[in-house]
């Protein structure tokens, strides 16, 4: 495989465009318009009551619909959505996602469940583990989802996140991806009353803008690969650090000081590690453990 093949640098992209050789700008196209100008929102609007700017009726409803559009494996939606409007669950879900007070100032939040507990109901509800149908059909019963019905099931559930997010800035709201969901299992899944069979995958919390606020750029350097996976070079490397120093720190003093910071801040971080912790937790419920 060539050099060229292993590694989109800085020099791949033509300027003023993306590493899928999409404008940057906008285009006229209102879809590809939305996604090019989309920032996470992480401050809200308040009405003059100071309470969150309301998000109507009409709103909820586009957005939910634009979620159940989204694609899903043998169209069995395999997710469901918990949608959360009380202050004091939302309250409670800003302690328990690594304590973000701006869960609790956010007008709505939608909690994208993978889910396999409802299908597990269903093929009781119309009898598949029925001795009658083992010995009819020669399956034998499975109640338990595995590891392959998780990972079809947190995509339907993650696009369908997706839908939602591009809904929401199509109708002027803002939103942002929520990941510390999974943090503090054992009370998440009190807290959503959360069955054997599900998962919290992500949250997006929902509302008015306080202001607007540019789009972030994404690095591009050692993203797309061509045919092939490749691990990327030292010339790669060095690219790439460049490439997110400055973007991420213009005011950086040091090379690397943006991979520094991922490291200490998140990979090293005393919430990843209760992340991982609740993610075991999760997948044994996802078992039914």
């Amino acid at each position: 495989m060539s050099e060229r093949a292993c590694m989109t640098s800085a020099g791949d992209v033509d300027a003023g465009m993306d590493a899928g050789g999409y404008p940057v700008e906008t285009t006229g196209n209102a879809v590809l318009d939305t996604l090019e100008h989309r920032s996470s929102t992480r401050a809200f609007a308040r009405d003059d009551d100071d309470r969150p700017v309301a998000v109507t009726d009409e709103q909820r409803a586009a957005i939910l619909h634009a979620a159940s559009r989204a694609p899903s494996a043998g169209a069995m939606m395999m997710y469901s959505i918990v949608s959360i409007r009380e202050q004091a669950t939302l309250d409670r879900l800003a302690d328990l996602c690594d304590h973000q007070p701006m869960i609790a100032k956010a007008s709505w939040a939608l909690i994208f469940v993978v889910d396999y507990a409802k299908w597990i109901d269903l093929f009781e509800h119309v009898g598949c583990f029925e001795p009658e149908f083992v010995e009819r059909t020669g399956r034998a019963p499975r109640r338990a989802p595995g590891l392959g019905d998780f990972a079809i099931a947190a995509q339907d559930a993650v696009i369908a996140a997706q839908n939602a997010v591009v809904a929401a800035e199509a109708l002027g709201l803002g939103s942002c991806y929520i990941g510390d969901i999974v943090e503090n299992a054992e009370e998440v899944a009190e807290l959503l009353d959360l069955p054997p069979y599900t998962m919290p995958l992500s949250m997006l919390i929902i509302g008015t803008p306080r202001k607007e606020r540019p789009a972030i750029a994404h690095p591009v350097v050692n993203l797309v690969h061509e045919e092939r996976y490749c691990r990327a070079d030292d010339a790669t490397m060095d690219a790439q650090v460049a490439e997110m120093d400055a973007m991420f720190r213009p005011h950086a003093r040091e090379v690397g000081e943006r991979v520094v910071d991922i490291y200490t801040r998140k990979h090293t971080s005393p919430f990843m590690a209760e992340m991982s912790r609740s993610m075991e937790w999760w997948f044994k419920n996802w078992l039914g453990k």
